[in-house]
């Protein structure tokens, strides 16, 4: 395959459409997270909408995953034609596991070492990472089934909390990766995370998010306790 034929192949139909979906399935994410922080009223139908997006993004993101891993590259998002040579510039990376699934993930040739790097740290900084993200989200989603019962009280602290936990945390993933050495070894590097949401928009675009919306939630977190 020449070079003029891998880019029609990287901006086929199939590769549009994969990055159409992409971008949609990812928006669940806001709106769950909207549903979840804003929890419009009734918080019933809010916590319970919300529980329904998870779910169904679940279902569609992993057959997505899957479809998008020979087409995309894991750091970028950008449409890798089907073969490897000097003129696409495009190389494997390490596999990555996902429980006790093998996901052949693929990247730039000069996306390899950050996507590495933010794995490696991912898998290093696991502990924290998951405290930092699912203790405060199982306080806020109490919180919610409270207020849905009639005790509203908890709720704005409860989503204060969460807002602080998540933006630290966000906001250390997004930066604390760049501390980390890319690996040495082409050994699987575990994910603590679900794997889907990082092949939605890439990690380089994921990162950002965090970093804005990391510093907002830091903001409106403390800016809660300091007015308490």
């Amino acid at each position: 395959m020449n070079s003029e034929e891998q880019l029609l192949s990287a901006h086929s139909p199939r590769h549009l459409w994969i990055q159409a979906a992409g971008l949609a399935l990812f928006l669940f994410i806001p709106a769950v997270l909207f549903l979840f922080v804003v929890h419009p009223a009734p918080v019933g139908a809010s916590l319970a909408a919300g529980a329904a997006l998870i779910l169904g993004h679940r279902l569609l993101a992993r057959p997505y995953m899957r479809r998008a891993l020979p087409l995309k590259c894991v750091w970028c998002n950008r449409s890798l034609p089907a073969t490897l040579d000097a003129s696409t510039r495009t190389i494997d990376l390490a596999d990555l596991a996902s429980g006790s699934e093998l996901l052949p993930a693929r990247c730039c040739a000069a996306h390899r070492a950050p996507a590495a790097r933010f794995f490696a740290f991912l898998r290093l900084a696991r502990a924290p990472l998951l405290a930092g993200i699912f203790v405060p989200l199982f306080l806020l989603l109490a919180a919610l089934l409270a207020a849905a019962c009639g005790w509203e009280r908890p709720l704005p602290a409860a989503t204060a909390l969460f807002q602080l936990a998540i933006g630290l945390t966000v906001s250390a993933a997004a930066w604390g990766y760049r501390l980390v050495r890319e690996p040495d070894s082409r050994s699987p590097l575990a994910l603590p995370f679900p794997a889907h949401n990082f092949f939605l928009l890439g990690v380089r675009a994921l990162l950002w998010i965090f970093r804005l919306v990391g510093a907002w939630w830091i903001y409106s977190g403390l800016l809660f306790w300091v007015q308490r």
